[in-house]
């Protein structure tokens, strides 16, 4: 089977293109956190709260920028191995929406997942909208979605990528991860406890969470959970981000790397959250504090989504 076109399917960010939802735009940030929440009034202190993280931050994410850079160079990669994919890029939560951008397939796709750890909110909502996009439109020019590109959660390379981006934090406050003075937090976002119940969300983020300790030599490190609603009648996964670094520095941490081991770019949340308020609680307890970059288009990173491309395109070809 000859495979010709690369689907990329990720969350997306707030962008300075309006969505054009609203007559009179209320803010591009406001638009997609409330559509999060969908559109539900009872949330609107909520989305008023995480608005003002993108405010803070300037009013938009990168997280499609960075997103459409990663989905090129792994393109760029699979051509140096002889793969000329078409590449086509869509979000959940923002434009281009993941359904719409299905029309714009011609011929076979397989869907690349912009998710490292699998959840039925993140993983399998993606995958849902492909298979709307395709119900969207006439079975005579319907694109053939023929396979899923395995996910990376435990993948060498994403692994290798996550650890350089934490020694390059930990060098910039002279911080030895080694020892056990250096406390390290790997911190993901917080799911419901439902969604838990229903995915190996967790599994997989302690997996990533052991390999990429054991990849830095780390000694004292914990996973931390992040970007939960304030405002939820239902619990979601813990420790949060702040207890964790109350609990690193209650047992003898002098200085705190933390690094986004559930998020593959530098959105807004890992921007706010590890950088803006994980550095607030580690000031507050006297603890010199780095924020590790994300994966973001590190080689390495690029380099095994490509191989696992290639693993599909291969598996594939082999089946027909």
């Amino acid at each position: 089977m000859a495979v010709s076109n690369l689907m990329v399917a990720a969350f997306g960010g707030p962008t300075e293109e309006c969505c054009g939802k609203h007559a009179e735009c209320p803010g591009q940030a406001f638009c997609f956190v409330n559509g999060i929440f969908g559109d539900n009034p009872a949330r609107r202190a909520r989305v008023d709260e995480v608005v003002e993280h993108y405010k803070h931050l300037g009013g938009f994410s990168k997280f499609n920028e960075i997103t459409q850079a990663q989905a090129e160079a792994v393109q760029a990669e699979l051509r140096k191995r002889g793969y000329d994919l078409k590449l086509t890029v869509g979000y959940d939560h923002w434009l281009p929406h993941i359904a719409d951008q299905i029309e714009k397939v011609d011929g076979d796709f397989v869907v690349l997942v912009m998710a490292p750890h699998q959840s039925s909110i993140s993983w399998d909502a993606y995958l849902r909208r492909v298979s709307e996009g395709l119900d969207k439109l006439d079975e005579s020019s319907r694109p053939k979605w023929v396979g899923v590109v395995d996910p990376f959660w435990n993948k060498p390379g994403f692994v290798d990528a996550l650890a350089e981006r934490i020694k390059a934090a930990a060098k910039a406050i002279d911080a030895d991860l080694t020892n056990s003075a250096t406390g390290l937090v790997l911190s993901a976002h917080a799911v419901p406890m439902p969604v838990v119940k229903t995915s190996k969300y967790v599994e997989q983020i302690k997996e990533t969470a052991e390999l990429v300790a054991s990849k830095v030599g780390a000694t004292n490190w914990m996973v931390g959970y992040q970007s939960a609603p304030s405002d939820s009648k239902i619990d979601w996964t813990t420790p949060y981000l702040d207890r964790v670094i109350e609990e690193l520095k209650e047992g003898g941490a002098q200085k705190i790397v933390a690094a986004p081991i559930g998020f593959l770019c530098d959105n807004v949340e890992v921007l706010y959250d590890l950088g803006v308020e994980g550095k607030q609680k580690a000031d507050e307890l006297g603890v010199p504090f780095a924020a590790a970059e994300a994966v973001n288009t590190h080689p390495a990173f690029i380099k095994q989504l490509a191989d696992n491309v290639e693993a599909k395109l291969k598996e594939l070809a082999v089946a027909s």
